[in-house]
This record gives C-alpha cells, structure tokens and sequence, in this order.
C-alpha cells in the first residue's frame, strides 16, 4: 500500500533511484541533556568502536534486505558537541569505510554555531546531508516542564544557521509530552510547516525504567498515549504538516530494555500498515489540512 505520507523511502527512490537505509552509530560525544525521559543516566558508550558498528550492520542490511546504498546516521546523543575540527575527523573516518549516499547528524539546537555548520556544509558537494535537530515541541513551557534545556527560539536561530546552505533540516517531534493536548502538538507540526524545514520524525513518548520520567509514571502524575490516541493524533499532525516535507519517522523504538510503558499489543509493521490503512480509507492525507 501507498502511504498517504511522503516517507523517507519515497524520497531517496525518487532522487536516487535505490533503496538505502540508514546506518545508526554512535559517535561516543554522549549528551549533557538532563531530559526527563531520557536513558542519560545509565548511558554506557557501545563496546564495539565506530569502525565495528558499521560494518556490523552493513553486513546486516546487505544480507537481509539486499541493499547496497545507505546513509551515515550519527544517531546517539550530541554529534556536533565538539569543536568542528574533532567532527569532521569523526565524520571523515565513518565515511571513510564505504562509499554512502548520504550524512545525517542528530544534535540539539543548542549545540551548534557557524563554525561547525559551515564544516558540515562541506560535505553537500558530494553527499546528501541533513541535521536533525531535537527539538520535541515548539511550546516553551512543555521544554521546560521536560528539561530539555533549550527553547523553540534557540531551534530557530540554529535553523537560521543553515540559510544559504545545502544541508536539509529534520525536526524531531514527540507526541505525547506531559501536559500537552492534541491541538497543541497539531500547531507545533503547523507552525513547522512554516519553516524552511524538509524532514520531520515523530516520536510517542516511551517510560524508561531509572527516568524521572518513570517516577512520574509510577507516582500516577503521567499517563502516556494508548494506541488509538497516539494513531489519531499523529494523523492529525501528518494532516496539518506541509505536503513536500519528508516523514522519515511515525513512531519510536525501544532498545534499551529498560521500557515500561507503554506496551502497545502490536508490533512496528502493524501499526505502520494500520497508519497507511486509516488514512486512505478515511481519505486523509499529509497537507489535507495546510495551510
């Protein structure tokens, strides 16, 4: 089935003609985020080296689904927390080891300055390069209430970094914050959409076993989103969000076996089919309610 969405697949097909997928390392920089429902605090840096990671899953990816092409993913923690000189040599030597189509780096809006910007632009001559800022929720009080550390200002003065640039921006969007309603998340995705953004991820909020986030939970002061609701709500967001930006993700994944909650009773390509399923019958679709 065609998704009602312009997913990250469709993307690389329609500018690359292939498949790829994305290689997700850790570039051992950590994070100094004192999130409420981040796994900082037990965080280890990975045993096997950066070399070791990509090897490691382009053998994966190559023998189960038979792609060739992928991206580098600096996807754990801050990648551009370093001075722009110790990046590139991070990023020039997991680039070193295969000949990928693309470099995409996860950080904050709070840890990025021209220098290092400028550095990563660089790289648009002979790779597709995004940065995908964290940024959770456009609502400062919802920030401060998760302690994240920044403000929707700060990201919008790290976006302003990347004008007259090639490097493409991808927000990180959580559904499900405490005190946050579904309008509230529609207008973050509507004022987005606004913005000289490409991509967009969205994110359910998990509890962590050892968060604040988990203390909250056992204490009965949050509840996270059931299924059905998270299903609506993100329907509402792909609604309202700008028909040409790229959804790379709809959804999270756990793997630090330290989940609590919630469990929903379906698995990851359910939920997706059911996503793709829902809006087609029901005739919604990404941009439907955009501007």
């Amino acid at each position: 089935m065609i998704a009602p969405y312009f997913t990250f697949a469709r993307y690389i097909r329609e500018n690359f003609r292939t498949k790829a997928f994305r290689i997700s390392v850790d570039g051992f920089l950590g994070c100094n985020g004192k999130c409420i429902y981040c796994e900082n605090s037990y965080y280890r840096s990975p045993e096997e080296s950066l070399e070791e990671q990509i090897i490691r899953l382009k053998e994966f990816y190559e023998q189960r689904y038979k792609v060739r092409d992928f991206y580098l993913y600096f996807q754990k923690g801050t990648n551009t927390a370093a001075p722009a000189e110790e990046l590139k040599r991070l990023y020039d030597k997991g680039l070193s080891l295969f000949p990928f189509i693309g470099l995409i780096i996860g950080t904050r809006p709070d840890a990025v300055d021209k220098k290092v910007i400028s550095m990563i632009e660089s790289y648009t001559s002979t790779y597709d390069v995004w940065v995908e800022f964290g940024l959770q929720s456009t609502f400062n009080e919802t920030l401060q209430r998760v302690r994240r550390g920044h403000t929707y200002e700060d990201f919008l003065g790290a976006l302003d970094l990347l004008k007259e640039t090639k490097i493409k921006c991808t927000v990180h969007m959580i559904l499900g914050l405490p005190g946050e309603t579904g309008e509230m998340m529609a207008e973050s995705v509507r004022r987005l959409s606004r913005l000289p953004i490409q991509g967009i991820k969205f994110h359910h909020l998990y509890v962590l076993d050892g968060t604040e986030l988990s203390r909250l939970y056992k204490e009965g002061e949050y509840t996270p989103l059931e299924y059905s609701r998270y299903k609506e709500i993100l329907i509402d967001c792909l609604e309202n969000l700008r028909s040409d930006i790229v959804v790379h993700r709809v959804l999270g994944e756990d793997r630090s076996g330290h989940l609590l909650a919630p469990r929903w009773e379906v698995s990851k390509d359910e939920i997706l089919a059911d996503i793709k399923k829902t809006m087609t019958e029901s005739g919604r679709f990404q941009g439907r309610l955009f501007p």
